[in-house]
């Protein structure tokens, strides 16, 4: 059975070797480009990166739930936002139960790292094309650009397949890092420390940086894109409550205030907010960098309500009852649910309209804000308060309990601000692809206290090995090199 790192090669060989006898060029096939025609002016390598959007927007992936829906859903089958409705074996009760399986008709794991490495592979290619001392700014800009999504691939690999940053200071296994583009027959990585892998994220964004010189909106990588993943990453990198890294702290809170303070974005307010999800991503001034599913429609709507069909099974993952405790009645935020129910789960009465965007049947529009404005101001609070500075972090605190209707908190340090700024996270950013992660990062554990599906209540720790996914059989039995996580 061929590993993905077996597909890198044979796709590197056949563009490389596209070029090697100039005897067969009137023989080639006019429908097909081929790598030399491609790279050969800035056009071509920005339909190029038009490609890598793609790939990450559902395209790198060759199933109905696509690669875009894969990622957001796992971080939330591993959280206590959803509970699930449905009961039965499937690739999502799967992930949903903490069965992680690696058998590529049980779960979702294959897909996702074969997509990962599919889009890394058309990126590095990329990267890999444009040539030393190259000073064209469209071709420039394209290079910042595949940087930047480089970086957005291996970060949220790291996240499913690798442990905490915290733990072991590190050095726990992450995942491939693959940043060549044509390698031989022989090559089979094995997994690099999670701590090398987010060194080559962070270090991808920095060189991305002063490449980025183009605004082309928040479908596209920007410079204040690059900073608000860098705020993210150190956060990831900064510790727990109780074992803070300082100098990731400091730095998740410096690339958060430059986006807040320059980037030119805005907090929705009032109405505006209320219908935030009722709107595309495109001039929105709250979102930094979303991902376009305009480019691959995305099924994950479909787990996640009632399609206007009648008589098709959707909504299997609803809100949690922990979930909607959590919010208080004057809350704007109930904004982002409406009255869908599933035939036969009466209880379940809410569904998320956060990715409802010109949903008429199975498949949404509905883009992946990936990175927005809310999310600056939460990890610049996180950031403060684990330094030490509660002023700060009240004030960031403040800005988005304000915002959302349920007014300013007061006399409030330490670790009950700490949790605070936990919850406005979970209330804010629900369903975007933090839930679980947000837990297991702080060394704090995910707790359901419901029934769902098949799935009973449950405790995972943040040490548990059921945190990580397993990465799939198929690439284990391909390549020798590659070591698989506990279970």
């Amino acid at each position: 059975m061929r590993s993905v790192y077996q597909y890198i090669i044979a796709a590197g060989t056949l563009l490389a070797g596209s070029a090697c006898n100039k005897q067969l060029d009137n023989l080639r096939p006019h429908n097909v480009t081929y790598e030399e025609q491609q790279f050969s002016s800035p056009e071509g390598f920005q339909k190029a990166v038009y490609g890598a959007y793609s790939a990450v927007a559902g395209g790198a992936s060759a199933t109905s739930f696509n690669f875009n829906d894969m990622q957001l859903f796992l971080s939330d089958a591993h959280g206590n936002d959803i509970r699930a409705t449905d009961a039965g074996v499937n690739k999502y009760t799967n992930a949903f139960g903490y069965l992680n399986s690696a058998e590529k008709d049980l779960s979702l794991t294959h897909d996702y790292w074969r997509g990962a490495y599919n889009a890394s592979l058309l990126i590095n290619k990329i990267l890999a094309n444009v040539k030393p001392g190259e000073a064209n700014p469209a071709i420039l800009q394209a290079k910042g650009e595949a940087l930047f999504l480089r970086a957005y691939i291996y970060f949220n690999l790291v996240r499913l397949y690798g442990k905490p940053y915290y733990q072991n200071g590190g050095n726990n296994p992450g995942v491939m890092l693959i940043t060549t583009d044509n390698n031989g027959p022989a090559f089979a990585p094995p997994r690099a420390t999670v701590k090398a892998v987010y060194e080559r994220v962070v270090a991808d964004l920095n060189d991305a940086l002063p490449l980025l010189k183009a605004n082309n909106g928040n479908l596209y990588a920007t410079r204040y894109a690059a900073f608000g993943l860098l705020s993210r990453v150190y956060l990831y990198m900064g510790g727990t409550f109780g074992g803070p890294d300082a100098a990731a702290n400091r730095k998740a809170r410096e690339y958060a205030d430059s986006v807040i303070r320059n980037g030119g974005y805005a907090l929705l307010q009032g109405d505006a907010y209320a219908n935030y999800y009722k709107n595309d991503a495109p001039g929105n001034v709250e979102d930094i960098f979303s991902v376009n599913t305009a480019f691959n429609q995305g099924l994950l709507s479909n787990l996640y309500a009632m399609p206007s069909q009648i008589n098709y099974t959707g909504g299997l993952y609803r809100p949690s009852p922990d979930l909607l405790a959590q919010l208080q009645p004057q809350d704007l935020r109930w904004k982002f649910f409406i009255r869908n129910v599933t035939p036969g789960f009466a209880q379940d009465t809410l569904a998320t309209v956060k990715y409802m965007i010109n949903y008429t049947s199975l498949y949404s529009l509905s883009p992946n804000r990936y990175l927005r404005l809310a999310e600056m101001y939460l990890n610049r609070a996180e950031a403060a308060v684990k330094g030490g500075d509660n002023a700060s972090a009240l004030a960031d605190l403040n800005v988005i309990r304000r915002r959302a209707g349920v007014g300013d908190t007061s006399n409030i340090t330490g670790q009950p601000l700490f949790n605070e700024i936990l919850k406005q996270r979970r209330l804010e950013l629900m369903f975007e692809g933090h839930s679980s992660y947000d837990c297991f990062r702080n060394g704090l554990p995910m707790v359901r206290t419901y029934a769902s599906g098949s799935s009973g209540a449950m405790t995972v720790q943040a040490t548990d090995p059921k945190v990580l996914m397993r990465i799939s059989a198929d690439e284990i039995i391909g390549n020798p090199n590659l070591t698989q996580n506990e279970q």
